[in-house]
Formats: structure tokens, C-alpha cells, sequence
């Protein structure tokens, strides 16, 4: 009696187990894809800006009066964000069917982009702060006085640091506001799916006014955004509740995507 009782009990768990292990290696293959897309596009995107930006700042220099402001300053806070939110809107919604082709769910989906945004923002979050360090160094060697109106509102190391961990939330929001933009459309179609998308971007409006970057900062004034360690705080907490909230604004719309149109 007890050996029949067990072995359906350990069966039951050994397939439990399978299915988790292969749920763990869909979402790692769905991360994998938007982090190399991000890494490629993403390394090729900052090249091209580092040579313009260079371009922009010892030309005016050379023939002109010089910059009052930096480059990334003139971006609206920042370039990564904007090419990040088109790759969301393309990348999942491009790899869905085959994602459940391979054996993945639209669950594991949702799991492995928000995993790779999160990388994808490691990755171009130093990268921003990094350029943001050569930019002011250049204008120094030019004899230019740097100055930047948008960001949080701390200098030195501490301030880089802060600008290296906020950047990357910026880019993981974007990227995942991009993706419940696309996802709204996939499941809700085109007059529903417009409506869904000012509630996607309600976490980019939000990621601005907590890192005091972007069009929303821009809009309100840096000078109306907390200073010192409210601002900090809020920079910090605020960026890490709008990835919550664009995943989850990702994750609703396309867990119930369905897959064939209706007939």
C-alpha cells in the first residue's frame, strides 16, 4: 500500500521539477535574446553618439563660441532611453511565437525580458555615466565650462555612482514600457490597445521625475524635484517601483495574449 502511494508521489514531483528546469531555460533564452540585441544595438547606438557628441563639442568649440550645456543634457536626459523603448516595443512581440514554438510559455516570456531588461540596463547604465565623465573632461581640456542641469543633484564619485545605478533603471523602465506598449496592441488591438498605451507610459513619466532626467523633468523643472537625500531617495526607490510597475504593465496584457486570431 505505501509503495503504490509513493511512486505516483515521486513521479508527480520528478515531472514538477522537469517542468521548472525547462521553464528556467525558456526565460533564460528569452533574457539571452534581448540582452545580446541590447548589447549589439546598444554598443553601435553609444558609438555613434560618442562621435557625434565629439564632433558637436570641438566644432563649436573651434568655430564658434563654444557649449553652455552638455550634449546629453540637450537629449532630453539621456539617449539610451529612447532607443530602448523601440527595442521593447520590437524585440518580445517579434520573438513571441517562436519563444512558444521552443517549448516556452508566455509566462517564461514575460520573465526572461524583464530579466534582460534588468541586464540590459547594467550594461548602458555604466555606459552613460562613463560618457557623461568624458564629456566634462573634454570640455575641460577645451578650456569649457561643463555644467548639467538634469540628474540627480550630487557631484564627485557618489554622484557617478548614482548616475550609473539610476541610468540603468531608466533603461530597464523604457525598455519594459516599450514592451507593454507592444503587448497592449498584441492583446487588446488598435483602439484599446492606443488607450493602454498612456497607461504604459505612465512608468517613463514617473522614472523622469524620480532621476529628475527626461522629457517629464524637463516639462515640471529640475529646480521643482526634491534636493539632497529626498531627491537621492527617490531617485533610488522611485526607479526600482517603475520597473515593477512597467513589468507588470508587460506582464498582464501578454500573459493573455491569444494565440490565433479569432475566427
Amino acid at each position: 500500500m505505501s509503495t503504490t502511494t509513493t511512486r505516483p508521489t515521486t513521479a508527480g514531483t520528478g515531472r514538477e521539477t522537469a517542468v521548472r528546469a525547462a521553464e528556467r531555460r525558456a526565460a533564460r533564452r528569452a533574457a539571452g535574446v534581448t540582452i545580446r540585441i541590447v548589447r549589439t544595438v546598444g554598443g553601435l547606438y553609444w558609438a555613434i553618439f560618442v562621435a557625434v557628441a565629439a564632433a558637436i563639442i570641438l566644432g563649436t568649440t573651434r568655430f564658434g563660441s563654444g557649449l553652455d550645456t552638455g550634449i546629453l543634457d540637450a537629449q532630453m536626459g539621456g539617449p539610451s532611453r529612447w532607443f530602448m523603448m523601440v527595442l521593447g516595443m520590437i524585440v518580445p512581440a517579434a520573438y513571441l511565437r517562436l519563444h512558444l514554438a521552443a517549448g516556452g510559455t508566455r509566462g517564461t516570456l514575460a520573465t526572461g525580458t524583464v530579466r534582460g531588461a534588468l541586464a540590459g540596463g547594467a550594461l548602458l547604465g555604466p555606459v552613460t555615466a562613463v560618457y557623461l565623465l568624458g564629456e566634462r573632461a573634454l570640455f575641460g581640456a577645451l578650456g569649457q565650462t561643463w555644467s548639467r542641469t538634469y540628474g540627480l543633484p550630487v557631484d564627485g564619485w557618489v554622484g557617478f555612482a548614482l548616475t550609473l545605478v539610476t541610468e540603468a533603471l531608466v533603461v530597464a523602465t523604457y525598455y519594459l514600457v516599450g514592451a507593454a506598449i507592444a503587448a497592449g496592441y498584441y492583446r487588446l488591438g488598435m483602439v484599446r490597445g492606443t488607450a493602454y498605451v498612456l497607461a504604459a507610459l505612465v512608468p517613463a513619466a514617473l522614472v523622469d521625475l524620480a532621476t529628475h532626467t527626461g522629457v517629464t523633468a524637463l516639462v515640471v523643472g529640475p529646480q521643482s524635484l526634491p534636493d539632497g537625500g529626498p531627491g537621492v531617495l527617490l531617485g533610488l526607490a522611485g526607479g526600482a517601483a517603475t520597473v515593477a510597475l512597467a513589468a507588470w504593465l508587460f506582464s498582464a496584457p501578454l500573459r493573455s495574449i491569444p494565440l490565433r486570431p479569432p475566427v
